[in-house]
């Protein structure tokens, strides 16, 4: 079972932990959302995200997949937030057979940033908080920010 660590707000996070206290399950809906194109000259690329909808807290979760990743049926989701970094809320949550897909023409990075923008106005106007996390690691070949003339943050 992948476990996913994943940080909301606080008042997600108590919503969520007053479930958790009462031994109540939290209704969750799963899907993978593909989004694929290319830019000129680059070809090709698709980026994969995972959602998981909790109509119970109005709250969902996409999550920035490696695409070499391979996805299971079952996770486990584990929840902190600022106010009680150290007391971790795990739910575990099935995944649908569902893919949704869409289009974009540029790079991975324009790739996200549409879906992204696209599933927080979808959601938004469905009163829901929509959380957004990239899981892939850092790119092989990018190069340190020191390297690239800028300050690294402070």
């Amino acid at each position: 079972m992948l476990q996913i660590l994943c940080m909301v707000d606080s008042e997600d996070y108590w919503q969520l932990n007053s479930y958790n206290e009462k031994n109540t399950a939290v209704n969750c809906y799963g899907y993978v959302f593909t989004v694929e194109g290319g830019k000129e000259g680059m070809g090709s690329s698709a980026i994969r995200l995972i959602v998981f909808e909790f109509s119970d807290l109005k709250m969902a979760v996409g999550f920035v997949t490696p695409n070499n990743l391979e996805l299971q049926k079952d996770f486990r989701l584990i929840f902190i937030a600022n106010d009680a970094p150290t007391k971790e809320i795990p739910v575990e949550v099935k995944m649908s057979d569902e893919v949704k897909k869409a289009s974009y023409m540029g790079d991975d990075l324009e790739k996200i940033e549409y879906i992204g923008y696209t599933l927080e106005k979808f959601y938004d106007e469905n009163t829901v908080k929509f959380y957004l996390h990239d899981l892939r690691p850092p790119a092989e070949n990018q190069e340190p920010q020191e390297a690239q003339g800028q300050e690294p943050p402070k």
